[in-house]
């Protein structure tokens, strides 16, 4: 067999595309890999982060409810990268349970996310209440600035209570509290903690939500 190339234009017209295909596939699937790769990591990197990041955990869920509390997220006041609308990321974690009793495949989704993003708020039942109580994971009122009687209390507002959360298919919210993690110790993170804690403050004084100062 001989193993000597041609040049494309050295071929005859009627056998290039055979010729391109049988020595050059493989260049080409290869080039299509890296070039779909080069994108999806560009556009991850220039894509505007979500202004909300909020994780709802809790044994009741519905879509019509998931719809409605994605509309309502994304009416609020809480433009943070100043584009003219609210982005908002929503993760649902099916909790409706001890945390000992879910599944070893929830148990890893909620310890990457928990771990891996930082989130504006949690909504969570009272199983995600109880587990993340038990492993420190909620801040308390002065996580949020306050520094009024019981400060240092746990925050944990209960969804009923916020007017811009609640519509005609939010019922699974019901036994569900809002919650916020606790400070972080990373200066990076921390500026956008309390960027998010302030919108925050905004929307439970709306509410006439926040403790009796004194």
């Amino acid at each position: 067999m001989s193993n000597k190339t041609y040049r494309l234009r050295d071929v005859p017209k009627g056998q290039r595309l055979k010729h391109f295909i049988t020595y050059y596939k493989l260049h080409v699937f290869f080039g299509l890999v890296l070039a779909v790769m080069a994108g999806y990591t560009i556009y991850g990197i220039l894509k505007p982060q979500p202004d909300l990041q909020v994780m709802w955990c809790s044994g009741g869920y519905s879509l019509d409810c998931e719809f409605e509390l994605r509309k309502n997220l994304g009416s609020l006041d809480w433009d943070m990268n100043q584009d003219g609308q609210v982005g908002v990321l929503l993760t649902y974690i099916d909790f409706d349970r001890e945390y000992q009793q879910l599944g070893m495949d929830t148990m890893s989704e909620l310890m990457i996310l928990i771990s891996g993003q930082q989130y504006s708020f949690f909504l969570a039942g009272p199983y995600a209440r109880d587990w993340m109580e038990e492993n420190e994971l909620l801040g308390s009122w002065a996580d949020l600035g306050f520094e009024g009687a019981g400060a240092e209390e746990t925050l944990m507002v209960p969804m009923t209570k916020i007017k811009e959360f609640f519509g005609s298919h939010t019922q699974p919210l019901e036994d569900v509290c809002l919650c916020i993690r606790s400070s972080p110790e990373d200066p990076e993170k921390l500026e956008e903690y309390q960027r998010q804690g302030a919108a925050l403050r905004r929307l439970l004084e709306g509410n006439g939500l926040l403790p009796p100062a004194g």
